[in-house]
């Protein structure tokens, strides 16, 4: 059965942040999301797929053609697997566990590639500044290959998050080229961990909260490392 007109209306509409928001939804591209996301705890609310076979062992799964994926996808080259999902909201995090903290991430794939990286290392705890990157963009969705499903995403609504965690005798360390050296550093744990973008860096009005700052060594002549790598390496060492 061919997908209707106001499905497809529907669909293309959360490929902007404001229907996203306001409806709560939001879509994953690509089979390994769209499976993830399926095997998650998340609301899956509908799911299309231009593969027979595949559709055939998913139920409730619809096949559509190449042409309506094309419609309703926010890619430019379309995957073969489209799934909407209903937006979770966590609430705030339990600080019981690490806490990685992002501030002012603006990058679609920087973000993604974050989320994954923290997925991978076991942080499963991600709270997003007020301003970061919208984390259902569906660059970010799709930069973190499923690990979204797998990670609670907080957003610091009020930006007090830090100063929450400082008052509870958490350890916030932040990432800063001046800070101490990665690999003489051993954290207490939970521990937060401050991420700034590239061009800024933890700006003020997080720096305050942070008592302890960390760098990654250099050998080289580079700047400063993109921010998804900076992330990775430290989350790997105190992993």
């Amino acid at each position: 059965m061919p997908i209707s007109k106001a499905q497809i209306k529907r669909l293309k509409a959360l490929h902007q942040a404001k229907f996203r928001l306001s409806d709560r939804l939001f879509l994953v591209e690509g089979k390994k999301g769209v499976e993830e996301a399926l095997a998650s705890d998340w609301e899956v609310q509908s799911v299309y797929s231009t593969d027979e076979n595949w559709v055939q062992t998913h139920t409730g799964a619809e096949c559509i053609t190449v042409l309506e994926m094309q419609q309703i996808s926010a890619l430019n080259s379309p995957s073969e697997h489209l799934a909407c999902i209903a937006l979770k909201t966590f609430g705030r995090p339990d600080v019981k566990e690490n806490v990685l903290y992002l501030d002012g991430i603006r990058d679609p794939g920087n973000l993604g590639t974050i989320i994954r990286s923290a997925d991978w290392f076991g942080w499963k705890k991600v709270v997003l500044s007020n301003d970061c990157v919208d984390f259902t963009n569906p660059k970010v969705v799709q930069s973190t290959m499923g690990s979204l499903f797998h990670t609670s995403i907080f957003i610091d609504e009020e930006a007090n998050f830090l100063s929450q965690a400082h008052h509870q005798n958490l350890p916030i360390w932040g990432a800063d080229l001046k800070g101490e050296d990665l690999k003489k550093t051993i954290p207490a744990n939970p521990v937060v961990l401050v991420i700034g973008s590239e061009s800024h860096g933890i700006r003020k009005e997080a720096a305050p909260w942070v008592q302890h700052q960390v760098t990654i060594g250099s050998r080289g002549g580079a700047e400063s490392l993109n921010a998804a790598i900076a992330t990775s390496i430290i989350l790997h060492q105190w992993s």
